[in-house]
This record gives C-alpha cells, sequence and structure tokens, in this order.
C-alpha cells in the first residue's frame, strides 16, 4: 500500500528530525508521540478518516482546532496537558512548511490557534522563622542528620529542583571561592549555581562525615539513601 505524505513526514519527523536534528531527550518524543496518537483516534472516530488514509491536506484550521476542543471536553485532558499536544502538533507544523511550502497558509492558520491559560495558583512558601524552626528540628550530631540538613539547606539556598538535587554527585561541587555547584537540569542543560556561605560549612562537615574527601570518592552520589543508593524523586 502506497504511504500518503502524512505518513512520510510524520515517520521521518519522529524518528529522524526530534532524534537528529532536534536532539530532542527520549521524554520529549515519547509525549510527542502520545500527542500524534490521540491526533490519530480523533481522525479516525471522529472525522471518519483511517491513520493510512490521512494527508496533510487533512491538517486543517477547522480539524486540528476540534481535536483541542475534544482533548478538553471528550479525552479531559487537563489545559497543561492539552497545551503540551499543541505543541507537538505545532513542531511537527513548522518542520513540515519547509518540506512542503504550499500549506503555509493553512498552516500558519493552524499555528495561530492560542494556547489555553493556565490558572496561576498562590505559590504558598515558608517565611524566614518558619525555615528556621525546620532547620532546628534537625540534630547534626550523626552522618543522617547532617545528609538531611545539607539537602534542606541546599534547596532553600540555592533553589534546585528535587530531581536537580538528586542526581549531584560529589564532583559537581567546587568549595574553593568561589564556592559552585554544577546542576543538571531538564534535558540535560547543565548550570552553575553559587553557593551561599552558610551552606558551605555544613557540605564540608558532610563531607567528611562520608569520607567524601577522599578524591576516588569524586564520581559516588552526593546524597544516598539508607541502602547506599540514590534517593529517587
Amino acid at each position: 500500500m502506497k504511504r500518503t505524505d502524512f505518513a512520510v513526514f510524520l515517520n521521518k519527523y519522529l524518528t529522524d528530525y526530534l532524534v537528529n536534528t532536534r536532539g530532542s531527550t527520549e521524554k520529549t518524543i515519547d509525549s510527542y508521540r502520545y500527542a500524534f496518537i490521540f491526533l490519530l483516534e480523533y481522525y479516525s472516530d471522529v472525522l471518519k478518516i483511517p491513520a493510512k488514509k490521512i494527508c496533510l491536506t487533512d491538517l486543517t484550521y477547522e480539524n486540528i482546532s476540534g481535536f483541542y476542543k475534544w482533548l478538553q471536553e471528550y479525552m479531559h485532558n487537563g489545559i497543561s496537558t492539552r497545551n503540551q499536544r499543541q505543541a507537538a502538533i505545532n513542531s511537527f507544523i513548522r518542520f513540515v512548511i519547509y518540506e512542503r511550502p504550499e500549506y503555509l497558509t493553512e498552516f500558519q492558520r493552524i499555528l495561530g490557534i492560542p494556547k489555553k491559560k493556565v490558572p496561576q495558583k498562590e505559590i504558598s512558601y515558608f517565611k524566614a522563622d518558619g525555615i528556621k524552626l525546620l532547620m532546628d528540628q534537625i540534630s547534626t550530631n550523626d552522618v543522617k542528620g547532617l545528609r538531611d540538613y545539607a539537602i534542606l539547606m541546599l534547596m532553600h539556598t540555592t533553589g534546585v529542583r528535587v530531581t536537580e538535587l538528586i542526581t549531584i554527585k560529589v564532583k559537581d561541587l567546587s568549595l574553593s571561592s568561589p564556592c559552585t555547584l554544577l546542576v543538571y537540569g531538564k534535558g540535560q542543560k547543565s548550570r552553575f549555581v553559587p553557593l551561599n556561605s552558610k551552606v558551605v560549612p555544613i557540605i564540608k562537615k558532610y563531607l567528611k562525615a562520608m569520607r567524601y574527601d577522599n578524591p576516588a570518592r569524586s564520581d559516588d552520589w552526593l546524597f544516598i539513601n539508607h541502602m547506599c543508593n540514590p534517593f529517587t524523586r
């Protein structure tokens, strides 16, 4: 059976463009793949166009707008999830535009579909006295207490995410002035975070207690659980 132009470009987009040109992570590619699984389901069940017959000409403003509405009203996708699906579709559309510029006008209409606004939640936070009260509950007379104190101090003074904190290795610390921490964030993007002068003595005390001051242990995880494994989120 002859493949449609949509099938050809979708295959190229998912298996080549995202992987080799964009260098997208496996998690991102999986997320985008799921968006197209839902799109194929919508075209098949609602528009009565089987997946094997979908063509680029079927990617119209009306059809894609209907898809986004279907995600929210029928599939009960939240606004954030719906916007993630839209980001995947828009990425594909931008990719195809350069391959099939004759569809530029319709594709620009699709790209012009506004994202749904996510209601801003009020952020709750500890005040200074709350932080002090929390930290005062931790005994630093043993290694476990030092670890927990160091974890909370790092999160409080640097603002690192939990997923970033649990992947820190001893070698990511630089405790000579200026003291910094190398952090790996989303998409394996790295950045240096300055360390507050109040946290450095705690970190040094913790490193000594864990015998991490031995250069041979520079590749060890900074924070480990009672099984000597890195923490999960």
